[in-house]
């Protein structure tokens, strides 16, 4: 092994198929669909979709090894590397889109910096579209094949970095911490933040994430898409139609006779969600992924945070004004910190405050999903960190109004 590399950390599956095969992810753009190229052998990571769900069950395919650790270039040498004119093969940890973001902002930077390297990705899974937003990227969703394998120079291991095993439960800022392990200054924004405030102006509200913990209250969002409607604003409510608790959501929500009010159940590719971001002359978000993409746009707009920092999160960028909640109770403090939500050890589900426990009580993840409990913390009981964007929301609608001059 070359010196400065070592195995990576993800286990890898090699595979080999006596059938030619494609293969895509239904929310990703077609054009990004991967096809087999006569490779003796292909690889993917244990956990993607692609081993789980297709390759154990195609007769065709043949498992050779699930305990592949690719070579890769080891943490202490990516600062010290000259990339320029090389092939670097970055494997993607995760397809969470706020996390993907902060990589492709990253990668924006290392290109900047090494305009003569060839720059690819493997596994970015649901999150390839927005890998292909960088020029001149080759983005391999789910899998490569050995022949495209030996054709880079390096491979680098994103999940080396320092405080990936914890993203799920304290966010991190990866754009800042990668550009600091490679020792790269990351891109100049140069767009000012400068809402249009006319009115027909496009606004999207895009309420929803992936935790109760960072949902928007739907009495919020209802008032909140009334107020710029009634300001001639054209406002599109955007829901995700991927999360279980979409409908109960949407219900609680109701329907809207104002003709300035569009609602979309969702998007069927996160291509189609980028799109939509870049269009917006101005959004209002919650601390979720599509918050992250404004960045890719510098989109001015609002973003609300609740469990999470807006100081964390948004960084340097500061085309969101921040509006973060002021929650503070027995067990608990807004920002705490918490990206999902924790189980206590008789599998009770929730948070510090909402649980009324300290955080030494609440040692794991959730095993199993609870759809009932997901649809009344969205709804009906939400986590006093968000409560108080209720409380608060008149305070937040005179800020809404202030951003906008209405």
């Amino acid at each position: 092994m070359p010196a400065h590399h070592h195995p990576a950390r993800k286990k890898f599956t090699r595979f080999a198929s006596k059938q030619p095969f494609r293969f895509g992810l239904p929310n990703v753009s077609a054009e990004l669909t991967q096809a087999s190229d006569n490779s003796p052998a292909y690889l993917t990571r244990t956990t993607s979709l692609l081993r789980q769900q297709v390759l154990a069950n195609e007769p065709s395919v043949k498992i050779i090894s699930d305990d592949v650790h690719p070579d890769v270039l080891a943490r202490d040498a990516w600062a010290e590397t000259d990339f320029d004119r090389k092939r670097v093969l970055f494997l993607i940890p995760d397809d969470a889109i706020g996390d993907c973001v902060g990589m492709v902002l990253f990668l924006r930077a290392f290109a900047m910096k090494y305009p003569g390297a060839k720059i690819a990705v493997l596994n970015s899974g649901s999150a390839s579209d927005i890998f292909a937003t960088i020029p001149d990227i080759v983005v391999f969703q789910l899998f490569i094949s050995a022949k495209r394998l030996k054709t880079f120079d390096y491979m680098i291991d994103f999940s080396e970095m320092e405080g990936w095993k914890d993203i799920a439960t304290m966010p991190v800022n990866p754009e800042e911490a990668l550009c600091e392990a490679f020792d790269i200054p990351p891109i100049p924004l140069t767009v000012e933040r400068t809402p249009k405030r006319v009115p027909g102006m496009k606004i999207g509200i895009l309420p929803m994430a992936s935790s109760p913990l960072r949902t928007l209250p739907p009495e919020l969002v209802r008032e909140m898409a009334e107020i710029l409607a009634k300001a001639d604003f054209e406002t599109t409510l955007i829901l995700n139609a991927y999360q279980g608790v979409m409908k109960k959501y949407k219900d609680t929500i109701g329907p809207f006779n104002n003709p300035n009010i569009r609602i979309v159940d969702g998007f069927k590719t996160i291509g189609n969600l980028v799109s939509f971001i870049r269009d917006q002359d101005y959004v209002v978000l919650a601390d979720s992924g599509p918050a992250h993409i404004t960045k890719l746009f510098q989109t001015p707009g609002i973003g609300v945070y609740s469990s999470a920092s807006a100081t964390v999160l948004q960084g340097r960028h500061h085309n969101l004004h921040p509006w973060q909640s002021s929650y503070k109770g027995n067990f608990c403090a807004a920002p705490c910190g918490l990206a999902k939500l924790r189980a206590t050890a008789s599998g009770r589900i929730g948070c510090m405050g909402s649980l009324g426990l300290p955080m030494s009580k609440l040692v794991n993840l959730p095993v199993n999903s609870d759809k009932a409990l997901a649809e009344r913390l969205v709804t009906e009981s939400p986590v006093p960190c968000v409560a108080d964007l209720i409380h608060q929301k008149e305070h937040f609608f005179a800020f809404l109004r202030k951003d906008l001059g209405i």
